[in-house]
């Protein structure tokens, strides 16, 4: 894998590599910093929790009258504030916390998309849903970099009244003269310390603004990026409304803290979906109590709210997947069909394929002489160091006038460096060579470069050695779509399994991430081509956008469905996925192996299959629950953080991770697997196709079942009998095998009554789930 600094310098400035590191100078023993107090469910549902968060605010602010800088009391109870190790160290013993930690800093995991998402995933809609409401009124909520409000993305023209039930804000702050809200962006807030409080949720570096069009953006014909992938800009949910939280104003990344305080706002706005394209580092992946996104979500979820994350740019190494708590929604990255070409043309006519974009004005014919940068070494240079272009290592004479080759196989020096020091030494092009990175289209400005494989080098290199006086051209780019095969795994996207816990399976679901065309600022300097206006949209690659595509869908079967809990939201979306691309294959990774659930969990995202899914797997408030209790938190600690517990609600005495396996979640995930024992798991799906009025209802599922060799699965009952709407009905599965696993396993289980086909994915481990957590 190359790592992810790659993408800081060479694809857009929104490519980071994640971190989750405390704010400089935070938990020493002679300096504060700012800590993040948990005290659970808001106060006002615990008389007594009110009490302690109260004194322990009283008291703090005694001692130090600037320490508070968020006070969290709408959708959770807690705070975050200045403290010493110490005074950390002491709060965290008093009673009603339930942790302390230092305040993380995250980081961001960064048209033609949704047109092929529908033809490749589009099913047959019923003319008479179940609900009779609109898609004008679900409400989602962007926690990001801010919004560009002028971009026609966002013209409210079609707009009806802003809903009622909205309690959100448009807080200006510096730009009141300029931003306005409107019946689309219906709610903006910013936040900041200091000097920052009054600043503005105006998006000044363009992520926002991309990802909340790609989620809710209005239809706008006749756009394109400086003429490339040209068309309509449209997003998931065109009729949805948006609220922006602005946490991110600065690429250095967003405390954990201002996250918090987005979340807790956005509770008590009202909004329906919570779209966040960032995260923590999966090197440095915290556990949930002390994960500011984990908590967020806990508490959106319990208020209703579909909480949608990105699962990382850490990818292809297993086990990268982050924001994988079983409330949160976990998108993985995919491909289109689009792709931008931009081919070299060698003296001997041959076109060898390459990835980027660039607008080079070069001539179109193989005139210009080409050399391996290891051709150009300086005396007393590394080979390697040369022949991957790396600062100082070639010799201008050589490398003047000439396109130059170069690997990339070095860790510290991403394209962006090599690009500038061919050009700073008087090279007129320069062909890169990675396999892994032709899969996402780099911006090279007009600057002519290109990334091919190493299959295709070969045939370059082979042509160079062939003749005195090699030449060749860099041709600017082209947008071809039809590409094949689409969708492929992106290679950057973070893959399962999770490790906190394993029996959970994620990513959820994949949606395209690469190569995606939305609304970008309107000032823009960085993407401007020299002598051009600034682009109205951009293309941009990540994670970061995938997560906004299936925000959009959430949001649309929330206006179909606006009875529909979040998990049955997820279960629909998951259920209803797509395996297959544009071959009718079985969709591959970068490589061209098969995928497995550990890279597109589900499968990829179906527009319109999540509207009507038939049948549906409700993860509640029990699940929910005991989850907790087998992931090792005790009763205690249960009871403070959840909103409600049902009377007489304790943990299971033999609660053990192992049990996770058995929460009402949409796919399956076993570890530890012990081939003589075997394993059960219990699944309960509700019926949510037909009418009120049992018009329809009636109907039997049978299963169908999809598993390895050397695995044994059987389902009892092997029919679900269905005779009215939200009926429930429970089934039993049990995994054997006669020998050891000798590797991962996966397949699938889909109940179908000729309709509808209710998929379910599983994946087994001989290994173990188990971690060593610090859990209070």
């Amino acid at each position: 894998m190359k790592p992810l600094i790659t993408f800081i310098f060479s694809l857009t400035s929104f490519f980071f590599c994640v971190s989750l590191l405390s704010e400089p100078g935070a938990a020493t023993a002679h300096n504060d910093g700012v800590y993040i107090v948990y005290m659970g469910a808001p106060a006002s549902l615990k008389g007594s929790l009110k009490d302690d968060h109260a004194q322990l605010l009283d008291s703090l602010l005694k001692r130090k009258q600037d320490a508070l800088i968020h006070n969290y009391k709408s959708g959770f109870s807690g705070f975050a504030a200045h403290l010493s190790a110490e005074e950390a160290r002491s709060i965290a013993e008093k009673p009603g916390v339930v942790s302390v930690f230092p305040d993380p800093v995250l980081q961001l995991h960064t048209t033609r998309s949704w047109d092929f998402l529908k033809y490749e995933t589009s099913v047959m809609i019923e003319s008479n849903p179940r609900s009779d409401s609109n898609s004008t009124d679900a409400i989602i909520g962007i926690l990001d970099t801010g919004i560009w409000p002028e971009s026609e993305s966002f013209n409210d023209e079609t707009m009806g009244p802003i809903p009622l039930r909205w309690n959100g804000t448009c807080a200006n702050g510096q730009d009141s003269s300029t931003f306005n809200c409107n019946k689309k962006i219906i709610g903006a807030r910013s936040y900041g310390a200091g000097e920052n409080k009054s600043r503005t949720p105006r998006d000044m570096m363009g992520h926002g603004t991309h990802v909340a069009s790609t989620a809710a953006g209005v239809e706008v014909k006749d756009v394109s990026y400086y003429g490339l992938a040209a068309g309509t800009a449209k997003g998931g949910s065109p009729g949805s409304r948006l609220a922006i939280y602005q946490v991110f104003s600065s690429q250095n990344g967003s405390q954990g803290s201002t996250v918090l305080a987005a979340f807790d706002d956005a509770i008590a706005d009202g909004v329906d979906v919570l779209s966040l394209s960032f995260g923590s580092s999966s090197f440095l992946e915290q556990e949930f109590i002390n994960d500011p996104i984990a908590l967020g979500a806990f508490h959106a979820v319990q208020n209703g709210i579909t909480v949608v994350c990105s699962a990382g740019n850490d990818g292809p190494n297993p086990g990268s997947v982050v924001n994988s708590a079983p409330w949160i929604l976990t998108v993985a990255a995919t491909t289109i069909d689009r792709v931008f070409e931009s081919d070299v043309v060698l003296g001997n006519n041959k076109v060898i394929k390459g990835t980027g974009i660039n607008f080079a004005s070069i001539q179109n014919s193989p005139v210009y002489p080409i050399i391996y940068a290891k051709s150009a070494k300086k005396s007393g240079v590394d080979e390697n160091a040369t022949r991957n272009c790396e600062p100082n290592s070639m010799d201008q004479e050589i490398i003047k006038g000439k396109i130059v080759v170069c690997d990339n196989e070095d860790s510290l020096y991403p394209q962006r460096n090599k690009q500038d020091e061919v050009k700073k030494l008087g090279g007129i092009g320069v062909i890169l060579i990675d396999d892994e990175l032709r899969g996402v289209a780099f911006n090279f400005g007009t600057f002519p470069m290109t990334v091919i494989s190493s299959k295709d080098c070969a045939k370059v290199l082979s042509y160079i050695n062939s003749t005195k006086n090699p030449v060749a051209t860099i041709l600017p780019t082209t947008a071809p779509t039809n590409y094949k095969p689409a969708p492929t795994i992106a290679y950057f996207s973070s893959r399962g399994p999770s490790t906190i816990p394993k029996n959970i399976l994620k990513p959820d679901i994949a949606a395209p991430g690469v190569n995606i065309l939305a609304a970008w600022i309107g000032n823009d300097t960085v993407q401007t081509l020299k002598g051009k206006d600034p682009p109205l949209y951009n293309v941009l690659s990540g994670t970061s956008m995938a997560c906004p595509h299936v925000s959009g869908i959430a949001a649309a079967v929330k206006s179909r469905n606006p009875t529909w809990s979040p998990s049955v939201i997820r279960s629909a979306i998951m259920t209803t996925a797509a395996q297959t691309n544009n071959m009718k294959a079985p969709i591959t990774t970068e490589k061209g192996t098969a995928a497995t659930p550990y890279d597109f969990g589900a499968g990829e995202v179906s527009t319109t299959g999540p509207l009507q899914p038939g049948l549906v797997y409700e993860t509640t408030a029990i699940d929910y629950l005991n989850f907790l209790c087998y992931h090792g938190y005790n009763i205690a600690t249960i009871k403070i953080m959840a909103n409600t517990i049902p009377d007489g609600f304790t943990c299971p005495e033999e609660s053990s991770i192992d049990l996770i396996s058995n929460i009402n979640y949409p796919s399956i995930a076993i570890s530890n697997f012990d081939e003589k024992a075997g394993r059960r798991v219990n699944r309960t799906l509700t019926n949510v196709a037909g009418n009120a009025k049992m018009e329809d209802a009636k109907t039997v599922y049978n299963i169908s079942i999809d598993a390895p060799a050397g695995l044994d699965v059987q389902v009892v009952p092997d029919k679900l009998h269905f005779s009215k709407i939200d009926e429930k009905s429970s089934y039993q599965v049990s995994f054997s095998a006669a020998n050891p696993l000798k590797k991962d396993l996966f397949g699938s289980i889909t109940w179908s009554n000729g309709r509808y086909k209710v998929r379910s994915t599983f994946a087994l481990s001989s290994k173990s789930g188990s971690v060593a957590l610090d859990k209070k």
